[in-house]
């Protein structure tokens, strides 16, 4: 069995930002309150979609309560 390869996230695109801040925003998430730009790199690294990544983060901060 080989290593499998992290892949890494670098850059995140302005588009994919854009996207993350209105999904946050449409939620009435402040982009105090979430970084926008890690939303969106948080995603692309998990493959999933931005709600996907909010329930899993609801659910992480909440202790499973979500």
């Amino acid at each position: 069995y080989g290593k499998m390869a992290k892949t890494s996230v670098k850059r995140v695109a302005a588009a994919e930002i854009r996207a993350a801040k209105s999904f946050l925003e449409r939620r009435k998430i402040s982009s105090d309150e979430v970084s926008p730009r890690k939303f969106a790199k948080a995603a692309k690294e998990l493959g999933k979609s931005f709600d996907e990544v909010l329930q899993l983060l609801a659910r992480t901060l909440s202790g499973g309560q979500v």
